[in-house]
């Protein structure tokens, strides 16, 4: 596989620290704390439940592995382990962010606590357990259905790689509200008595929490991921309802789906050429292959206002922590791939994937060189 280290976990809130987030969070102290109500003993079982669960080696691997949209609080950095820390000065972080932290300020502790588990918990099932071959609906109320299969097709012709084998999975809030689904979720480790209690838990306490709305929350899944051939479920892609409500929300809903499927796609052309690029690159690179599928006559050959609105929508995901790039570089990427559509001799050819690669390697140290 990749020569190097693939604990990439990058996420809205970002891979790896789903089972930190556990350890730090699952349990309040006990020295002289109140009795815990019903709620709070059930979150913590819940977690004890899960922290289990994720000791199984393929399923802590899906936690660490998977590429996601944008570095989220429920999974961890997706920084890479040489590259530079804190915060980039004057870099104000993407439009998606400040909608997130907007919907997370007001939950207390232990609702947070329980966002961040179950959204871990509907991470697990779309990744591992479910699967294309039964429906599919995208979207809180199934809107965004059609378009992304239309999308993923059309991904599927345009780019020279294997696919036949990549799946498009919704990743869904509401999928711990269902105990088959959890129970499905936790046989992957527990015997079938213990999966079963386990799965009943986990979607009583989404029931039993008024803000995880019956699993409508965005905050359960808010991004959307491409994970690795070797992962336990395969080659697929994830989009997140959650996601799709806040970029409809800032206004990008005629561009998100297609957009944020092409993203997740252009992953999917960098595991089929082993190509493992250090730091921003990584996210840059999907942002300008989407741009050059979604510009291009043969890919989804949209107008100018269109591609534009693409560009911003990349931008929106962007962050200042050296990790998916910044707005500023997460737009100029998106913008360069939709001009190497645009202005190559034959508008019909259809560069090869490892060509595309290769001509972005060239042109990343450009995006990456601060504006004077």
């Amino acid at each position: 596989m990749s020569q190097r280290s693939r604990a990439l976990g990058r996420t809205f809130v970002a891979v790896g620290v789903l089972v930190a987030a556990a350890a730090a969070t699952a349990v309040p102290a006990a020295a002289a704390a109140p009795k815990p109500s019903s709620v709070e003993k059930d979150i913590a079982q819940l977690w004890r439940e899960y922290e289990d669960l994720v000791q199984v080696p393929g399923l802590l691997n899906v936690l660490s592995e998977s590429k996601p949209l944008v570095e989220s609080p429920v999974f961890g950095s997706g920084r890479e382990p040489g590259a530079k820390p804190g915060v980039i000065p004057g870099c104000t972080p993407g439009s998606l962010f400040s909608e997130v932290d907007k919907l997370r300020a007001p939950l207390t502790k232990l609702e947070q606590q329980a966002v961040d588990l179950i959204g871990g918990l509907d991470y697990l099932y779309a990744s591992v357990v479910a699967n294309d071959k039964s429906p599919q609906v995208f979207g809180t109320d199934g809107q965004y259905t059609a378009r992304a299969a239309a999308a993923i097709d059309k991904l599927r012709g345009f780019w020279d790689i294997e696919s036949w084998n990549i799946q498009l999975v919704a990743y869904k809030g509401t999928d711990a509200a269902s105990p088959e689904k959890m129970t499905e979720t936790f046989a992957r480790a527990f015997a079938p008595a213990r999966a079963a209690a386990a799965g009943a838990l986990a979607s009583k306490v989404v029931h039993e929490v008024p803000a995880l709305q019956g699993g409508r929350n965005p905050l359960l899944s808010a991004n959307a991921f491409a994970l690795l051939p070797d992962s336990p479920g395969g080659k697929r892609v994830l989009l997140g309802d959650g996601l799709l409500d806040l970029d409809g929300r800032g206004g990008f809903g005629d561009v998100t789906v297609e957009g944020i499927v092409g993203h997740e796609y252009g992953h999917q052309v960098d595991f089929a050429h082993d190509n493992w690029p250090d730091g921003e690159a990584g996210e840059l690179g999907p942002d300008a292959y989407a741009g050059y599928f979604l510009a291009h006559a043969k890919g989804a050959a949209w107008d100018a206002r269109a591609q534009q609105e693409f560009a911003y929508l990349s931008a929106s995901t962007g962050d200042c922590k050296h990790s998916h790039g910044t707005p500023e570089q997460r737009k100029a990427a998106a913008a360069w791939g939709e001009r190497q559509a645009l202005t190559q001799d034959n508008p019909n050819r259809i560069v090869p994937s490892a060509t595309m690669i290769e001509k972005f390697r060239k042109e990343y140290p450009k995006l990456m060189k601060p504006r004077p």
